[in-house]
């Protein structure tokens, strides 16, 4: 089982390595729609690609968060959010998350592994200061926040929010988090459930095993803990197994509607 883990962690790690290394000057080689900002975090920079409402009535800013390896336009990511939502009156600003470490999840597969506990920390201090630099980009401080974060993302997420390192959202939406480790999983549920801000949580069909795993675990977590204001919904996937954009759009529209903010 930790072998599993590790070729999986180890793959996904890989991956994530060369997107990571992405600086902005190379996404003028791409078709990307929108306004691309560095963020200065830590005497590194990170990429971001942002569009505004198209609406008379700024409704708020939305940050979004791919998983692991995944751009920020990628058609299997957060991009459908990202570009269907400004013509519903809101700002968005994707994010292409830190790099992490080769090791960084080792000591959720090996026990005891403390010396990892360091690099841990670091990472989750390096994506708390990436996510309150782009909230430093908006255009204006205006109207609700939400968080947008897909993946191992949505994970860490929960996970900040739950330890109070980031200013509290007026909601946030998962689709497909998990952690790469069933411990963890378990541990995320928990989270899940305490949180105080509305959670929209979505999961999509074949993302990976994992993932069910972890839904499961947060659906009966927050029903356990009676919290009211989590919803949990099913996201078809389409023929190539990517998420279906159009009922991912109007599946968060339809909780923004259900919240009152429309």
């Amino acid at each position: 089982m930790h072998i599993a883990k590790y070729c999986f962690l180890s793959s996904l790690l890989a991956i994530n390595s060369v997107v990571a290394e992405v600086q902005p000057q190379d996404f003028s080689h791409w078709q990307v729609h929108g306004e691309l900002k560095q963020l200065d975090v830590a005497q590194q920079q990170f990429v971001s690609l942002w569009l505004e409402e198209e609406t008379p009535q700024k409704r708020g800013t939305i940050i979004l968060l791919p998983d692991w390896g995944v751009s920020p336009s990628a058609p299997n990511s957060v991009d459908s959010l990202r570009q269907a939502l400004p013509k519903l009156g809101w700002e968005t600003g994707a994010i292409l998350p830190p790099k992490p470490s080769p090791s960084l999840m080792q000591a959720s597969i090996d026990d005891g592994a403390t010396d990892n506990d360091q690099q841990l920390q670091q990472y989750k201090q390096n994506l708390q200061a990436v996510i309150e630099a782009a909230k430093q980009n908006q255009a204006e401080q205006f109207g609700f926040q939400v968080i947008v974060a897909q993946g191992v993302m949505g994970a860490w997420l929960v996970e900040l929010l739950a330890e109070d390192a980031l200013a509290q959202p007026d909601g946030i939406v998962l689709i497909s988090a998990y952690y790469p480790d069933q411990t963890l999983n378990k541990k995320l549920a928990e989270q899940t459930a305490t949180l105080a801000m509305p959670v929209l949580d979505i999961y999509a069909e074949h993302y990976n095993h994992w993932q069910q795993q972890a839904r499961e675990q947060r659906l009966t977590a927050s029903n356990k803990n009676q919290k009211l204001n989590y919803r949990q919904t099913h996201l078809p996937a389409t023929t190539d197994t990517a998420p279906n954009s159009a009922k991912l759009n109007k599946t968060v529209y339809g909780w923004f509607n259900a919240l009152g903010w429309y």
